[in-house]
């Protein structure tokens, strides 16, 4: 069974990731990633949320806990994976600002391909520290953050600049399945992990907890000052509090596996229960969305 969950996360959840930034592509233009100057203030607050904060904020958790360092390079690892179609989807529900979800998204697609191997360099290189036997490949890793998400990205953006009936009818099925299929990942991983998922939950549960309640927290309060529009405020809430829960597992169980001595298995562990506790704040904020805002025309 083991060599099965190996077989798994080595190969089905990357490919899982690879179907799922294929599926966000075909949702996406290029109109997408120009449309930055419609949103200058909320976008800068988005892009410093996802890309300066998170990391900062889970760092300081992580030392705060005093996790052991496969734990903490995990959780900066998950703080580092901003984004994805999940914000969008609950930006949608939440009636707030879609093209602003979306925008944050595919910009966030292109700059994790640097900001992954720095945060993640820095991660194994403090919290691993003498046991690193070698650094982080920087290049390499770039080279494979990049085949998992723009390139995927682009592929898809292709299909729909191609076939914009094709990506759009299809769009939903496609998503279902891609979902369906990481669900089903994340099951086998826990239930093969179940004698000691208790205690990783005792151990980085407060963690992944006060990170995803901080951010939310931050997001909405950034939004605010800033008065940049109710609809604007929920999304940067989401955005900046929702995290790419794959990207952070694939990042975690395959490019930094072994590293420093590090155990992926363990390292991805903050991703998947954050990818389970994330959705309370988000509920919230969907509640009152659709109780305060009139829907969308």
């Amino acid at each position: 069974m083991e060599s099965d969950v190996d077989i798994l996360v080595d190969i089905a959840l990357p490919g899982t990731l690879i179907l799922i930034m294929f599926g966000m592509g075909m949702t996406l233009t290029v109109r997408d990633f120009l449309r930055l100057a419609s949103y200058p203030r909320a976008v800068a607050v988005g892009l410093g949320g996802q890309l300066v904060l998170l990391p900062v904020v889970g760092a300081a958790l992580a030392l705060l806990w005093d996790l052991p360092s496969a734990l903490a390079v995990g959780v900066i690892v998950l703080a580092a994976c901003p984004g994805g179609t999940t914000s969008n989807l609950v930006s949608h529900l939440a009636r707030g600002d879609v093209p602003l979800s979306i925008t944050l998204t595919a910009v966030n697609s292109c700059i994790v391909v640097f900001t992954i191997p720095l945060y993640g360099a820095l991660a194994v290189d403090h919290f691993a520290g003498a046991d690193a036997d070698v650094p982080l490949p920087l290049a390499a890793t770039m080279q494979r953050v990049f085949l998992y998400t723009v390139l995927p990205v682009g592929l898809g953006m292709g299909v729909r600049a191609l076939a914009p009936v094709f990506a759009k009818r299809i769009g939903p099925a496609y998503d279902r399945f891609a979902m369906l299929a990481f669900v089903f990942i994340l099951v086998v991983i826990v239930w093969t992990s179940r004698e000691s998922l208790l205690q990783m939950l005792a151990v980085v549960g407060g963690v992944t907890a006060a990170l995803n309640l901080i951010m939310t927290a931050l997001g909405l309060l950034l939004g605010a000052l800033l008065a940049v529009g109710t609809r604007q405020v929920l999304t940067l809430g989401i955005e900046i509090g929702i995290q790419n829960t794959v990207l952070g597992m694939v990042v975690a169980a395959t490019i930094l596996d072994g590293l420093g001595g590090l155990d992926g298995r363990v390292m991805l562990m903050p991703s998947a229960i954050y990818g389970l506790l994330m959705f309370a704040p988000a509920a919230l904020i969907i509640a009152y969305g659709r109780r305060r805002l009139a829907p969308l025309v």
